[in-house]
């Protein structure tokens, strides 16, 4: 693995390169939208030199542009899907401004909305700018009314004010005699978001974060506050934020704080919820895509992994203190591997916890950024803490598999390590998949078998009816007739209509014939044979009969209760053929099932014979006149 190298070297041949910057200074980005992706630092200068924002194009620089402020974040975004396409705008953010650039040339500025003051401060500064007040009895008391006020809701002037001594304070109320201004947002960290589409060039809006533990969102057609959101209930200070998701679907910002704490924040939250808490200082995080688990590294020289929901899954003890991290996806191999920088120059690439490259820079990494630049969709860019910059382009060759990276799979994990908890749904389906491996060659013949058996029946079953014509839908010359029934009536007497249709576009159909096989003893069909005349192509006839259910004498009460049951038995299915001549098995058959007979409908005479009174030995069934 030592021999064998992945990465083209760049050399940067300028030596005036001399970069101070953050990670969250950099972007890379198609400024002319020829394909040809820049970098755009946003420097903080060294000296005398003040802030610029350079642009290089591959190893060369090619533009700076003077800053009025040090850079808190740069990056870049669409604000409308033209064709031809827009040029992407660079937005800078400042203290509590933003500044949009377009083509390289500012047309437009956004400045966070101030905050009112607290009232008991303005009311103890209105106390000590009074000359009479300006003495070290009387505003000792004032400034312990403006430290019992929290100390994030207090103006820069009021922080200031509580920093000097009593010989400074003085000083400052003597050459300061004007009360606090309301108070701005101060800017940490900006993102970007997608807005309706994960598409390269689609529409993004920004996502700015605030000392105070805001995170605004804004319209990137007229920059103004699309929506606001705490950080969560506690007061938090952001410091890195990452976002994933989009706008008007579904988001999720997950953002790390100086308090060793890593929020999330979703769609429709007011307020955000920490996700996790680590032990040391975090130094820089990072959010995988293909399942949202986040990658953090921190000062006790640890990395470790939480999923979504903050439960950590892993944690790696490195050799040095991490100062940088980035994620190194690597599309085409189908794997997202993470770099981290060590402070001992060396910059590890993991795939989970597992080493698979090492790269060793002979300064210490100050910032790292991996992305397409130029032309190349695979360059690792350093920034070294002298200033110097590096490119390492990766290989088409490149291989980062176990084997490749020359590591060793072994069954069990490091010493001193938990095992991975998994949960109970998990390890059933690895226990299912290790049985379906285990015994494929018999699942598979089983299945087979079965499915043979189900075609086989099938066919027997098609066979059959076809045999016996018991299918209300033709086959072969026939194939385009179509017998239907429809049953109308309460009883006894019952209207049955077949309907005869042939649905052939080109041939007629004649000396077709209608019979009704029926028990007698049930049902009397009062035309059991019917002549059908001569059938167009697409046309469709009607042949309305009348049946009627027979009782006999001896009825039973069971018929009484078929409304209920919903069941007539055998008796009560009438099978209706459509006979063709010079054939001697019917063209097609239809089952009818009878509904039974409405009691109310009965004659009445039934009705007594069903009773069991006769009429003649009880004069009060007698008919009245």
């Amino acid at each position: 693995m030592g021999s064998m190298t992945r990465w083209l070297d760049v050399e940067v041949g300028n030596d005036d390169i001399d970069l101070n910057t953050l990670p969250q200074n950099l972007a890379l980005l198609d400024l002319q939208n020829d394909n040809e992706f820049k970098l755009v630092v946003g420097d903080f200068g060294r000296g005398e030199e003040g802030p610029k924002l350079k642009i290089f194009k591959g190893a060369m620089q090619i533009s700076d542009t003077v800053l009025p402020d040090l850079p808190l974040g740069v990056v870049g975004f669409y604000i409308s899907e033209t064709v031809p396409r827009s040029v992407p705008i660079v937005a800078v953010a400042y203290s509590s401004c933003i500044f949009m650039y377009r083509n390289l040339k500012l047309f437009y500025k956004y400045y966070l909305p101030s905050t009112e003051l607290s009232m008991c401060e303005m009311e103890v500064w209105k106390q000590l700018i009074n000359p009479t007040n300006q003495n070290a009895d009387a505003i000792r008391p004032l400034l312990d009314s403006l430290r019992a006020i929290p100390h994030d809701l207090l103006t820069v002037q009021s922080q200031n004010l509580l920093a000097f001594t009593t010989e400074q304070q003085l000083e400052y109320l003597v050459n300061n005699t004007e009360l606090p201004r309301k108070k701005n947002a101060e800017i940490v960290c900006m993102n970007t978001m997608k807005m309706h589409s994960i598409d390269k060039w689609s529409v993004s809006c920004l996502v700015v974060a605030t000392e105070d533990g805001d995170v605004v969102f804004l319209d990137p057609q007229t920059f103004s506050q699309l929506s606001q959101a705490k950080l969560c209930g506690v007061k938090k200070t952001p410091f890195q934020m990452v976002t994933s998701g989009l706008y008007t679907v579904d988001y999720r910002v997950t953002i790390a704080t100086r308090e060793k704490t890593v929020c999330v924040l979703k769609r429709d939250w007011a307020e955000g919820r920490i996700l996790f808490n680590t032990d040391d200082h975090i130094i820089a995080i990072e959010v995988v895509t293909a399942d949202s688990s986040v990658m953090v590294i921190c000062a006790d020289h640890t990395m470790a992994c939480y999923n979504k929901k903050g439960k950590k899954q892993w944690c790696l003890t490195l050799e040095h203190r991490p100062v940088a991290m980035t994620l190194v996806p690597v599309l085409h191999l189908g794997v997202t591997l993470t770099g981290v920088a060590l402070a001992s120059g060396h910059v590890h690439l993991y795939d989970g916890k597992s080493r698979r490259d090492t790269v060793f820079v002979r300064d210490v990494v100050s910032v790292m950024k991996f992305g397409q630049l130029g032309q190349e969709e695979h360059v690792l860019i350093i920034i070294t803490g002298g200033g110097n910059l590096m490119l390492k382009i990766l290989k088409r060759t490149a291989d980062f598999s176990a084997h490749a990276a020359g590591v060793e799979i072994s069954p069990s994990g490091p010493t001193g390590q938990k095992p991975w908890l998994i949960p109970k749904k998990s390890k059933l389906f690895l226990e299912q998949s290790a049985r379906e491996r285990e015994n494929a060659a018999m699942m598979h013949e089983t299945f087979q078998h079965e499915l043979n058996r189900l075609r086989l029946l099938a066919a027997r079953t098609l066979l059959e009816a076809h045999v016996r014509s018991d299918n209300s839908v033709g086959t072969g010359p026939m194939g385009d007739m179509r017998l239907t029934a429809e049953v109308e009536g309460l009883g006894p007497v019952f209207r049955v209509t077949l309907i005869i249709e042939n649905n052939s576009k080109e041939k007629a159909v004649i000396g077709l014939a209608i019979l009704f096989h029926v028990h007698t003893v049930n049902y009397k069909v009062s035309n059991p044979y019917i002549k059908v005349p001569l059938l167009s192509p697409g046309g469709k006839l009607n042949f309305p009969t009348k049946i009627e259910e027979v009782f006999d004498d001896n009825i039973s009460p069971d018929v009484l209760f078929r409304p209920v049951t919903g069941q007539g038995g055998e008796r009560s299915l009438i099978k209706v053929l459509l006979l063709k001549e010079g054939r001697k098995t019917p063209v097609l058959a239809a089952t009818v099932q009878m509904p039974p007979t409405d009691p109310m409908m009965l004659p009445f005479d039934k009705m007594q014979t069903i009773a069991g009174i006769d009429s003649n030995e009880d004069p009060n069934w007698a008919p009245k006149t």
